[in-house]
């Protein structure tokens, strides 16, 4: 997967990184999204299930052992009829193997330690013979990942979004769709100390993409902005609400560290109180930041509706 650390010290993954607890509503994201890259097993069990919890144990640490290239997904079947049901399981344990979006392996009742590391060995090997995506990306595939990581985005799930917008990136490193909706969502958690470096080594033609255009032009604005103080000018506002030039330096600073959200209250308060104030400044600002963002971005849409009402009120 494409590095998003840019240069900072990374830790090696905590041991149960790779294993989960789900439910249906989460069993897409869980387990179908995952599995595009990575084969996931499902183990159905249940609480009161005496070989589940003797194989449990065993499963987890051949999972982890595995570090990161099998994951491992857990349904409680009493929680979750639904899936047992959708799946026919009949006994527990159960256990099926996805990798793509479908089921590939399995089977039924407990299992020992080594015939469960076999197992997670063929699933491994079943991966690794797979067309890798970066040789031959599907282009369909590519497709679903990135509806899925724009669905992530939209809930402001931003690490499920970025680790699927980064195995389209790492199957496609032309594409910008995939790098702009990294970008993107690091914006959204607000971690924007990378995002220079992240688009340095584009060429002209690709930072003319919509949404790597957009991400060049925040990212000027918060280069312009930073090291501005908002508690300063918070506390200045406390002082003098009618202090323009404190709230539109606010805005700036709320940019800058990455909370655009606030940023786009902050103009608005100020295009509220003197849409006029230095020729439009505040305004300019706003549309700026929606021009950056794109029309699809939740933010533009809420934002352009907060100052429609303000400009036409």
């Amino acid at each position: 997967m494409m590095d998003l650390t840019f240069g900072q010290k990374t830790r090696p993954p905590e041991p149960g990184a790779f294993i989960r607890d789900t439910d249906a509503s989460r069993f897409e994201e869980d387990v179908l999204a995952v599995s595009m890259s990575k084969p996931v097993i499902v183990d159905f069990w249940a609480p009161w299930c005496g070989p589940c919890k003797q194989m449990m144990p065993a499963l987890e640490k051949s999972v982890n052992d595995a570090a990161g290239d099998v994951h491992l997904v857990k349904v409680n079947v009493d929680k979750s009829p639904e899936l047992a049901e959708a799946f026919r399981v009949q006994s527990v344990p159960t256990i099926y193997a996805f990798f793509q979006g479908q089921p590939v392996d399995g089977f039924m009742g407990a299992k020992s330690e080594p015939e469960l590391k076999a197992f997670i060995e063929k699933l491994k090997k079943l991966a690794g013979a797979a067309p890798k995506p970066a040789e031959n990306p599907n282009t369909a595939n590519i497709a679903k990942l990135l509806e899925q990581a724009e669905g992530f985005f939209k809930q402001d799930n931003f690490n499920d979004a970025i680790a699927l917008y980064s195995t389209v990136y790492d199957a496609a490193p032309d594409n910008m769709d995939a790098l702009a909706g990294i970008g993107w969502s690091l914006v959204g958690m607000r971690e924007l100390e990378g995002l220079s470096e992240m688009l340095q080594p584009l060429t002209e033609d690709q930072k003319k993409h919509a949404g790597i255009k957009g991400l060049v032009a925040l990212s000027s604005i918060v280069n312009d902005a930073a090291g501005t103080d908002a508690g300063s000018l918070l506390a200045k506002l406390d002082k003098n609400p009618k202090d323009h030039a404190a709230r539109y330096d606010l805005a700036r600073a709320q940019v800058a560290a990455g909370d655009v959200a606030a940023a786009i209250d902050s103009l608005i308060e100020l295009t509220r109180r003197d849409r006029e104030w230095q020729d439009q400044k505040a305004r300019k600002l706003l549309l700026e930041l929606f021009d950056a963002m794109g029309p699809k971005h939740p933010l533009t849409a809420s934002g352009r509706r907060k100052l429609s009402s303000v400009l036409f009120s």
